[in-house]
């Protein structure tokens, strides 16, 4: 069977568009169908978005971090047991002054 290239044939000829024509469309089977929807479901879902739906690793991650935060500024600002020797100083220094003050009215 050769068939010659000739400008006015185009197409698949009669007899097979024919045939082609009454043959119906494939179709998807079912579980491609669930599957595309849930996809395009949770893709929907994703897209909404929001501050309530963020996943929880999210959440335990913000926490952990405000926590470390928190505990970074409170052991920062935290008091040392330590006092300088310009504060014993300072301290001794008001005890005499208020001493001194004492007896000079004690003496009046």
């Amino acid at each position: 069977m050769n068939k010659k290239n000739e400008p006015r044939d185009e197409g698949l000829g009669r007899e097979l568009e024919g045939l082609l024509a009454s043959v119906p469309p494939p179709k998807a089977p079912a579980w491609f169908a669930a599957k595309t929807l849930a996809r395009l479901r949770a893709e929907r879902a994703e897209r909404r978005g929001g501050w309530l739906r963020i996943p929880q690793w999210k959440w335990l991650a913000a926490g952990l971090g405000m926590a470390v935060l928190v505990l970074g500024v409170m052991r920062w600002n935290h008091p040392t047991d330590v006092i300088s020797d310009a504060e014993v100083f300072a301290a001794l220094n008001s005890l005499v002054q208020e001493d001194e003050e004492s007896r000079w009215w004690a003496g009046l």
